[in-house]
């Protein structure tokens, strides 16, 4: 079992009266990614400050490996906790060019040591042909690769990254994602990367927490994260859903044009569960266009790219549902037949 390099516990952190995280407890192992997700606002930024020492905690406390970090009582400086911080901001030195820019964190070090370091790091990150240049001329790729190679020239224990790659266009901040994680994980260095891109974090990711307003509302693997998602904010934050409104009947059983379900809650207390709302959620790529299954009606159609998206209507008294497909060939107002997987659908009382 891997060593927990990492405790969070308990911490809160408050503004005047105003609580901006809430009890927030997690573990990050060795060589481990944990990814941070959640609404604008919700405290994600907030952890990382609180993981680096930028803000004193009001409750609860920070440690890692076994020292105490963070406490009420307690702050041990940024500087001296080996945890490297890479924002989205551009903080490289203006006035320094991409070698003194990365060569900042090892001042200390012999010049034989720097220089070997040195040389060895500008072709991994591919960045000798710019080693002389200022920050003003670089491309946004070159900029993130300088600031990764002077965050791990210092041989940080815990990389924290808060959007860094956010500032780039879709397709360059997806190839210096890739190349960067891949590094951290060759180095086995540790990561809590904050994150608006929810597909990213189900890529790279070991554990994802998922915050709302200061509150931690999951935290488990990319796979639970999006099929077992443990509420209706879960399901909805982390995928695009089809979402309509059932009865619960006697021992739980609830009828769908799909087929029957089964409501857990229900069956463990039915006079209680019975009483509430409940909700279907059906994920667009669970649908399929099939030979046999429920009929219904083509409304509209949009090419996505890399899928096709139908939207359908099966009676009145269901909302209409969006598909996503491989299939191009399927023309507005034609009469079409569904098939679902009924283990693919949640189900959430309220």
């Amino acid at each position: 079992m891997k060593e927990n390099f990492l405790e969070i516990k308990n911490i809160d952190y408050k503004v005047g009266i105003k609580k901006i995280l809430d009890n927030i407890s997690f573990s990050l192992k060795k060589g481990e990614i944990i990814s941070i997700i959640g609404p604008s606002g919700s405290g994600k930024t907030t952890i990382l400050k609180a993981i680096s020492g930028l803000i004193n905690l009001t409750e609860g406390n920070i440690t890692f490996l076994n020292e105490l970090l963070s406490s009420k009582k307690k702050l041990v400086p940024t500087g001296k906790r080996k945890i490297g911080l890479m924002f989205q901001e551009d903080v490289l030195f203006p006035h320094y060019n991409v070698y003194k820019n990365i060569e900042f964190g090892i001042q200390n070090k012999s010049s034989n040591y720097r220089k070997k370091l040195m040389f060895k790091l500008l072709q991994e990150f591919k960045l000798k042909h710019v080693a002389e240049l200022y920050p003003d001329k670089l491309s946004g790729g070159e900029k993130q690769r300088v600031a990764l190679a002077r965050i791990l020239i210092t041989k940080p224990k815990i990389l924290l990254m808060d959007e860094p790659f956010s500032s780039l266009d879709y397709n360059l901040g997806k190839e210096i994602a890739e190349f960067t994680i891949k590094l951290l994980r060759q180095n086995k260095i540790s990561v809590v990367f904050v994150t608006h891109d929810i597909k990213s974090a189900l890529r790279v990711s070991d554990k994802i927490i998922l915050i709302n307003k200061g509150k931690i509302i999951q935290n488990d693997t990319p796979q639970n994260i999006y099929n077992k998602p443990i509420d209706q904010f879960v399901a909805e934050f982390v995928g695009d859903i089809n979402r309509f409104s059932v009865i619960a009947k006697k021992q739980g059983k609830i009828m769908t044009p799909f087929g029957t379900l089964n409501c857990l809650q229900c069956k463990e207390s039915f006079e209680k569960c019975g009483k509430k709302k409940h909700f279907c959620f059906i994920r667009p790529e669970d649908i399929k266009f099939s030979k046999q299954g429920l009929k219904c009606k083509v409304l509209e159609k949009a090419f996505l790219g890399d899928s096709w998206e139908y939207k359908v209507s099966i009676n009145k008294k269901l909302p209409s549902f969006k598909i996503r497909t491989d299939k191009s060939d399927i023309k507005k107002n034609t009469l079409v037949r569904l098939k679902i997987n009924t283990k693919k659908i949640l189900v959430f009382s309220k």
